[in-house]
């Protein structure tokens, strides 16, 4: 009674008129910068906090949380109107968003992904509030083993997001490992892959390769299409109910949604694996529970719906670890633990104990800023879909110049935006061949992952491969591994033949 009599108490700090003003700037601030490719929900913190050395700390952790979870949103928005992920947060809700933009069903698809991340916070939310420092304990039990057999059965999704070839998806795959060595060896600092270019020493930046890879290869597809005179507007006009997220919908998504959420708020509550990494995985599991899995890729609601609820689950849960441990789960909760540190809080066990009702009203405001982004979205959606409806000759030429931008401001460095070039290339080339993209971003984004957590097993272990089989959640993960391949495998091989027989 206790907490929820302190959890009605910061709603009603949250709820003062000051404080919603800088809950609706958050929520702008984050929505614009994470809705254009390379300015990230993290960049979107960056910019507000020196906005809140002079606020109080319920106003300049309000205003910080909401433009963190708007920007985690705001990247599905271009993936939807542009089939370009402002975040690497929307990689995977642009198989299925973009796809009904260009049915004409713009509106459905932003309306998904809007109740999908709202969903997805709320529900990390109230696990966050119930049982954050149970969580946080549990989280603890994971080492660098349990890491690295958590990474590999990560990769099963390479196999389950192949498409047709399951041969080009593993070597698509293979590619995405092999870009996330480059830079420098993590146990002895050598250069691997970097041919000279000192730039490349600290690896390569997710975002530029998001940005070259999805983005401006699109453009370059665009390009050859306005060379054979293939001009036309970049998103149709909606169809009769194409702008309608229906009660059908709803209940079509329900599941997804709560599967998918589950599997943020873990993957959030484990430091270092991101909403990158949660989109995937949402997006993977709600397509091997679907009813009609055939769907996903050309417009099936469920696919946005299981990748955005994963992705802004994490927002949520990324305060377990950072509150009860004082443990950031990424980056974006770096910058907020950095924003509790300059209002003279210290996060970890004793925050509960010195400043519990600041506590609160973050819980509060974390709960609100989802209630002012879905009015925000509502009114605003039609303003860009109008935008994205003009002739590619004028969208995409803009959607170069905000790459450049984004991917430019990231480090203040014109190499990234010689690397998103060449990546752009890569992925134009790669696409003509019908290598699926997805699978080279997914291996991108775990190779890191698995190798640290890998070597640091093996180190402790002192080169013992039974380490990664010495405990019930390592035994457990090489379980669902084994399972994963089997479902897949069998997935395949009935596809195939269903294929032969016709």
């Amino acid at each position: 009674m206790e907490a929820l009599s302190m959890l009605l108490s910061g709603f009603a700090d949250v709820l003062q008129p000051a404080n919603i003003l800088f809950l609706f700037g958050g929520v702008a601030v984050g929505l614009v910068l994470g809705a254009i490719p390379g300015l990230t929900a993290t960049m979107a913190i960056a910019l507000v906090i020196p906005l809140t050395y002079y606020l109080s700390p319920t106003q300049s952790l309000v205003m910080l949380l909401a433009a963190y979870n708007a920007g985690t949103f705001g990247g599905s928005l271009a993936a939807i109107l542009i089939g370009t992920p402002g975040t690497p947060a929307a990689a995977a809700t642009v198989a299925d968003g973009y796809a009904l933009a260009k049915q004409g069903m713009a509106g459905k698809a932003i309306k998904t992904a809007l109740f999908s991340s709202a969903f997805g916070c709320m529900f990390s939310s109230v696990v966050l509030i119930i049982v954050a420092q149970p969580i946080a304990k549990f989280a603890l039990n994971f080492g660098p083993a349990e890491y690295a057999v958590l990474m590999l059965f990560s990769l099963t999704i390479i196999a389950s997001a192949a498409g047709k070839s399951m041969v080009k998806g593993l070597m698509a795959g293979c590619i995405g490992l092999l870009v996330g060595c480059v830079g420098l060896d993590s146990g002895y600092t050598i250069p691997r892959l970097t041919f000279g270019v000192l730039k490349l020493s600290s690896g390569i930046d997710l975002v530029v390769l998001l940005i070259g890879f999805l983005a401006v290869s699109e453009v370059l597809k665009q390009v050859e299409g306005i060379a054979r005179g293939n001009t036309s507007a970049q998103l149709p006009k909606a169809v009769e109910g194409g702008n309608r997220f229906t009660l059908k919908d709803a209940k079509l998504c329900l599941r997804h949604w709560f599967s998918s959420s589950a599997l943020g708020c873990g993957i959030g509550a484990l430091p270092g694996l991101g909403p990158a990494l949660a989109c995937y995985l949402g997006y993977d599991v709600s397509r091997k529970t679907a009813k009609e899995p055939e769907k996903f890729g050309k417009g099936a609601v469920e696919g946005v719906a299981g990748a955005e609820a994963a992705n802004n689950a994490v927002c949520g849960a990324n305060m377990i670890p950072l509150l009860s441990l004082g443990v950031p789960g990424d980056t974006g909760a770096a910058l907020l633990m950095s924003a509790f540190i300059v209002q003279g809080l210290t996060p970890g066990p004793l925050v509960f104990q010195e400043s519990p009702r600041t506590v609160y009203n973050v819980y509060a405001g974390l709960i609100l800023c989802n209630l002012v982004l879905v009015v925000i979205v509502l009114l605003t959606w039609k303003l860009f879909t109008k935008v994205c409806s003009l002739e590619t000759t004028i969208v995409f030429p803009a959607v170069v110049m905000f790459c450049v931008i984004g991917v430019y401001a990231l480090n203040s460095n014109l190499t990234d935006v010689w690397i998103m070039l060449i990546f752009a290339v890569i992925g134009y080339v790669l696409s003509k061949f019908k290598f699926p993209a997805v699978c080279v971003l997914i291996g991108f984004i775990l190779s890191p992952l698995f190798e640290k957590n890998f070597r640091r097993a093996l180190v402790l272990s002192k080169g013992s491969f039974a380490t990664f089989f010495s405990s019930p959640l390592c035994i457990a993960f090489w379980a669902a591994t084994i399972i994963a391949v089997v479902v897949i495998v069998r997935g395949k091989h009935k596809d195939k033949a269903l294929a032969d027989g016709m």
